[in-house]
């Protein structure tokens, strides 16, 4: 397999900290007083507003934490935040909604899973490239590589976003009631689907009321479960609203010879290579998903969050992601009584710590984009520029207010104090960066191990396609047309709901074809082959 690893100086030493840059900021001259000593005085921009759009519930603090970006920046930036919070399940439909409407915002929170792919080809954002790698943003030069930068750049070869990440992959774990595992007789932390699938069991047979496995309705087991697999340079899977398609390469990787859909007949799937060469054995997870779906809650498609569930007691265990860890650990401990937190690491290799063991596209999956009608566009990027300029500014939004909301400890570590609970700011949406992380001084040696992992290059290898992204333009009926029936179905199929689901997708592969189905699969055809005439790999 061809693995190829991207030499990135801010994945080099992720708990190191950034230099912090001086600000370059243009300010006007006043009129120079009379007499020979006269000094100029800077005089602060015209006070404007930034408007913005994120999701979740907005921290009970921020407005103090407002309070005080404003008091600090009031003669450098003179600059205002309000921040419209959407529902998580609403902010897609209210951002494509607002862009329509043409009201006035001037940035968004925005991904591939929610409008970007639409709404870059419509030309409804600003391109950023301006604003990096120039001496006039410092801050925005410090702490995003010309690499990232890079890899974050649309199929035109222009940055759209500004790209947050702390790490290229969040590590997917459950999160497992460590008092309740040992309470039920497992004297050693789960370290293999068998012994967390004993667990379940023994939830099941012995806490009644207890659900033995939390999981958010829409996303269901996600990578629960899947094979771990030798990768196939030739036959590489991209997930397109909805559906997933198989692209057959040829062995030297400059044609693409077939597109292969999920629920394609059997004589499709025969020409991939094994063990893709069938559906079961392609998707050999949704047979398990099936199985275990006895251990999620009777009603898990109304789940919104599922967290919450967890925290509440009603469950033995929960998906997520390692990098809410400290953070869970310390909720849990408030809300019952001698709780206590573990993680089960889902992937193998991931597990064992191995080298290149994370495939990757070095692409963020959280960013911030501009809409192109914004009249504030240069402001807005400095601000950014300003919270990116120093670990103060940038932990000010992050973390809160330091000695309310939190304490350094050290130059990279912090401890959050009892006011923390009043400001948890989703950093994913506006404020993540590799060069800016703090570990909370308490984690344990093993938590901090994996987050350590995490940081070092040699874990991560870009695959073949790594850098390819499909572009709706051509197709973009269509594609809405297949993603709005494809959808109900891939969320009851990822919460185990689907029993026969070979003979449910071939059904669902009909419809989609009546929609438009095969129209995407030509133009991905064709997008690939010019990907690679052009020289991509």
């Amino acid at each position: 397999m061809k693995r190829k690893v991207l030499t990135v100086s801010l994945l080099s030493v992720a708990l190191v900290v950034s230099a912090a840059a001086c600000s370059s900021n243009k300010v006007e001259q006043g009129t120079p007083s009379t007499g020979t000593n006269a000094v100029s005085t800077p005089q602060p921009p015209k006070a404007v507003t930034l408007k913005g759009m994120l999701f979740g519930d907005e921290p009970k603090d921020l407005p103090i934490v407002l309070e005080e970006f404003e008091s600090r920046t009031k003669d450098t930036l003179n600059t205002k935040l309000v921040i419209q919070w959407n529902p998580p399940s609403d902010h897609k439909q209210k951002v494509k909604l607002m862009m329509a409407a043409g009201e006035e915002v001037d940035f968004v929170f925005d991904a591939d899973f929610q409008n970007l792919r639409e709404l870059i080809p419509q030309g409804a954002y600003a391109q950023l490239d301006k604003y990096f790698n120039n001496d006039e943003y410092p801050g925005l030069k410090a702490a995003f590589s010309p690499e990232f930068i890079e890899m974050n750049k649309r199929y035109d070869d222009h940055l759209y976003t500004i790209p947050f990440t702390q790490y290229f992959f969040d590590i997917p774990v459950v999160y497992i009631r460590k008092d309740l595992r040992e309470k039920l007789g497992f004297s050693e932390p789960i370290s293999s689907y068998e012994e967390l699938q004993q667990y379940y069991e023994k939830v099941l047979e012995s806490e009644k009321g207890i659900t033995p496995l939390a999981v958010r309705g829409n996303g269901g087991f996600q990578e629960m479960l899947a094979p771990e697999r030798e990768e196939l340079d030739t036959v590489r899977p991209l997930n397109l609203g909805g559906v997933i398609y198989y692209v057959h390469l040829s062995d030297d990787l400059k044609q693409v010879q077939d597109v292969v859909a999920f629920g394609d007949d059997a004589p499709a799937w025969a020409k991939l290579p094994a063990p893709l060469d069938t559906m079961k054995t392609a998707f050999a997870q949704y047979d398990k998903w099936a199985e275990w779906s006895k251990y999620l809650e009777k009603d898990v498609l109304s789940q919104k969050d599922h967290k919450a569930y967890f925290m509440s007691g009603k469950a033995a265990s929960y998906y997520g992601t390692i990098s809410s860890y400290a953070a869970d650990k310390k909720k849990l401990q408030e809300t019952i009584a001698d709780a206590d937190l573990e993680f089960f690491v889902l992937k193998d290799k991931i597990r064992n710590m191995e080298p290149q063991a994370i495939s990757t596209s070095y692409k963020s999956n959280n960013s911030i984009a501009i809409p192109v009608s914004s009249k504030n566009i240069d402001r807005t990027m400095k601000f950014f520029d300003w919270l990116f300029q120093s670990r103060e500014n940038h932990d000010l939004f992050e973390y809160g207010i330091e000695g309310k909301h939190w304490e350094p400890v050290g130059e990279n570590q912090l401890k959050l104090l009892d006011e923390s609970d009043n400001y948890v700011f989703p950093g994913y949406e506006f404020s993540w960066n590799p060069n800016m992380i703090r570990l909370p001084a308490d984690l344990d040696e093993t938590a901090k191990s994996y987050f350590e992992y995490s940081a070092k290059e040699d874990t991560y290898y870009a695959p073949v396609l790594a850098k390819f992204t499909f572009d709706t333009s051509n197709v973009k009926g269509e594609f809405a047309n297949v993603q709005s029936k494809a959808d109900p179905f891939v969320q009851t199929l990822k919460a185990g709901q689907v029993k026969d689901w070979e003979a449910e997708a071939v059904a669902l592969n009909k419809e989609l074809k009546a929609l438009g189905l095969d129209t995407i699969r030509e133009e991905i055809k064709t997008q690939v082959q010019a990907y690679l005439d052009a020289g991509g790999k």
